[in-house]
């Protein structure tokens, strides 16, 4: 398979060629608009997106994917970064061919944006790309006041005030609350994988990525991997799964354990991320595990 990196702020992983739509332009053009195409969904669009299966995931610019498979102006890609049971090799899924570019050099530094958003400007185009919370790109150099990276665009600039050497580090349950405290109030967004919008198992997966932590992609896979705590033992960073009939059937739903009965979550379309008390919602009968990824 042919490795490429994607090429845009957040490109969306659609489920085929003819999932996405009209209203859908802004996210798959090139340059992508994540801020213009959040704010022109309308909640019916939102809901659609899962309704009607369009969306499976999304990538961050920069990120490495293999291609799997070719039509017209799309490509089958998978995602080695974000784990499944649905193929071994990373999350499935079509981008147009416009999004992708070729491989950047190896570099022994990376640099992640660790503002909720960054502005990358471009050497000698003048191009500014709004990047996600935890954009990951070669280090080239820096200077004063920020770093110089290599991106599929060329050599661009970020602020260090937005950005820092990634360096190996695992932090605690603590560390991943606070990370996500920051996105209370960010609208939900089926297949969420940016700070545009986090779905519950991409809020989940983010926030212990930035701690540290890789995870699995979806809520149902995560509910089987890290390591089983009972309610009474848990800890803020936790995680809480929630199952269809009354914690019986399939999990459905993620979210932090924040501590005092109280959950930090991404509920659904239509909600924003929020702190909620688990005592006589939904969620107190349809709790059914509880899982620690953090050291």
């Amino acid at each position: 398979m042919k490795k490429s990196v994607i090429a845009v702020s957040v490109a969306n992983l659609w489920t085929n060629p003819a999932s996405s739509r009209q209203v859908d332009t802004p996210i798959v053009s090139n340059p992508s608009d994540p801020s213009r195409w959040v704010h022109d969904l309308s909640h019916a669009d939102r809901l659609e997106l899962h309704e009607n299966n369009l969306l499976q995931s999304q990538v961050l610019f920069g990120t490495t994917v293999w291609e799997a498979e070719r039509k017209g102006d799309w490509v089958k890609v998978v995602i080695p970064s974000q784990s499944t049971p649905k193929d071994e090799q990373g999350y499935p899924g079509w981008i147009p061919a416009r999004q992708l570019a070729d491989p950047l050099p190896k570099s022994d530094h990376m640099v992640e944006v660790r503002a909720k958003q960054a502005a990358l400007q471009v050497e000698g185009s003048g191009k500014i790309v709004q990047l996600s919370f935890l954009t990951k790109l070669p280090f080239i150099e820096e200077s004063g006041t920020a770093f110089t990276v290599m991106t599929p665009l060329g050599r661009g600039r970020l602020s260090k005030a937005q950005s820092s050497i990634w360096t190996f580090h695992e932090e605690d349950g603590e560390a991943l609350i606070t990370y996500a405290e920051q996105f209370i109030g960010l609208d939900y967004l089926w297949g969420g994988m940016s700070s545009w919008g986090y779905d519950c198992s991409g809020f989940a997966y983010n926030m212990h990525l930035a701690s540290g932590y890789v995870i699995p992609r979806d809520a149902s896979a995560q509910a089987l991997e890290g390591k089983a705590i009972s309610l009474d033992q848990a800890e803020p960073g936790d995680l809480l799964f929630f199952a269809y009939d009354g914690g019986k059937g399939r999990v459905h739903h993620v979210g932090f354990y924040y501590g005092n009965g109280k959950m930090l979550h991404a509920p659904k379309t239509g909600k924003q991320i929020e702190i909620l008390n688990l005592a006589g919602t939904v969620y107190e009968t349809e709790l059914c595990a509880v899982r620690r990824y953090w050291s």
